[in-house]
């Protein structure tokens, strides 16, 4: 029997994006007969049989993950975040706190049972520290090692004490190295973070491959193109603004919309889908007046679960997108192609998200870095005529040629 052992702390926390990725890792090996091993964190140890495998939660004591729900199904009560706390836990903690869990977890008797004999154990990030406890497991039991990295560590990384200080750089540096040189492959999610990575070690460069996120298991309905006739308009943008990065903030988005919207006379309502936090909502406060001027209105939804998100994105007039980032392409890109609706984004120009955008017709895109001069008019009816473009490429079937072509070396294909 083919068993893989996938290392990710974050499995089943309620909210966290990283599941998505690793469900499309867990249905795709499964699907080529492998015996799937997913290793995880919560309240307390726990081992369960899956359709796909077995998962195996190992207790995290800083409870920094907690079991996703109590009785009656709620989920657990989470620590308030607290700055001051956050810092000094990073401090102390190489490559953050999480690693006390990922060391614990590459002792257990039950994880080390299930790597031994594996074709490979694949580590997905962030948080880094899981790549520690699968690269000490692999070291040990001599078991080849895939790294995921969803973010870049070292390249445009998303844990400010790496932007602020040059020995916290240098220590991280060392370990991120000593584990990408001992990975047999090593995933990113873009051209420009291979780009990025591979300028740092160019000795990786023949073992890196790019494997982006893709669309989402869901029946999208391509739009019916119609003329609005001046009804109120839907707008709408998913997730966090300054949640992964303290450079994504919502005026980056706000103002060049806003400098769009004022062009023509449709009005309507621009829904904010996501737990925005204190500071975000204080930014988008100062633009609530002067949209209800041109008669746009701004609302807060608030978490809603992925199936119903999924539902409400067919329903928006057009979707909004900022990326900050020059490497990375936020996954709700991939949740906004096939939808087929008008996209408005701002982001670098060159960079990651603007290279994939600049293929999609649907896409009216503006220069985060130039966002008040020269912005693109977010004009709904002559998009809404535009046959929109759904490469096939971020399709679920290519995506998991690529994985198991990055696999090959390892499983050689029969």
């Amino acid at each position: 029997m083919k068993t893989v052992v996938i290392f990710a702390p974050f499995w089943r926390q309620v909210g966290h994006i990283g599941n998505n990725r690793v469900e499309r890792f867990v249905r795709w090996l499964a699907e080529d007969a492998y015996y799937v091993v997913v290793v995880c964190a919560g309240s307390s140890d726990d081992e369960q049989q899956k359709s796909w495998g077995q998962e195996i939660t190992v207790r995290d004591r800083m409870g920094l993950f907690r079991n996703p729900s109590s009785d009656g199904g709620k989920p657990l009560k989470q620590r308030k975040p607290n700055k001051l706390r956050r810092t000094v836990a990073y401090w102390l903690f190489n490559p953050d706190p999480s690693v006390v869990w990922a060391r614990a977890a590459a002792r257990h008797s039950k994880v080390i049972q299930a790597v031994t004999g594996a074709q490979f154990i694949l580590s997905s990030s962030p948080p880094e520290s899981a790549h520690v406890g699968a690269w000490m497991l692999a070291q040990q039991l001599k078991v080849p090692h895939i790294v995921d990295m969803r973010d870049g560590w070292l390249d445009e990384p998303i844990k400010p004490i790496l932007l602020s200080s040059a020995f916290r750089r240098w220590q991280e540096g060392r370990l991120e190295k000593r584990i990408l040189k001992s990975a047999v492959t090593v995933l990113v999610t873009s051209d420009e973070w291979k780009d990025l990575l591979c300028q740092r070690l160019p000795n990786l460069s023949s073992k890196v491959h790019i494997l982006t996120n893709g669309y989402p298991q869901y029946n999208f309905v391509m739009p019916i193109l119609e003329e609005q006739a001046n009804k109120p308009l839907l707008l709408i943008h998913a997730g966090r603004f300054l949640g992964s990065q303290l450079t994504r903030s919502p005026d980056l988005l706000l103002a060049p919309l806003l400098l769009s919207l004022s062009s023509h006379s449709v009005k309507g309502v621009i829904q904010l889908i996501g737990s925005l936090s204190v500071d975000e909502i204080k930014i988008i406060e100062r633009f609530k007046e002067k949209f209800a001027a041109i008669g746009w209105e701004i609302e807060y939804t608030g978490n809603l679960p992925r199936q119903e998100l999924l539902a409400l994105l067919q329903k928006a007039d057009g979707l909004l997108l900022l990326s900050a980032s020059y490497a990375a392409i936020p996954s709700k890109l991939f949740e906004y192609i096939p939808t087929g609706k008008p996209i408005f984004a701002v982001t670098e120009r060159g960079s990651a998200t603007w290279r994939v955008c600049e293929e999609l017709p649907q896409v009216t895109l503006v220069d985060a870095q130039n966002n008040n001069k020269g912005t693109q008019y977010f004009d709904f009816t002559p998009l809404l005529k535009v046959a929109p473009s759904i490469p096939e490429k971020y399709s679920e079937n290519e995506l998991k040629k690529v994985l198991l072509h990055a696999m090959d070396k390892i499983v050689p294909v029969k």
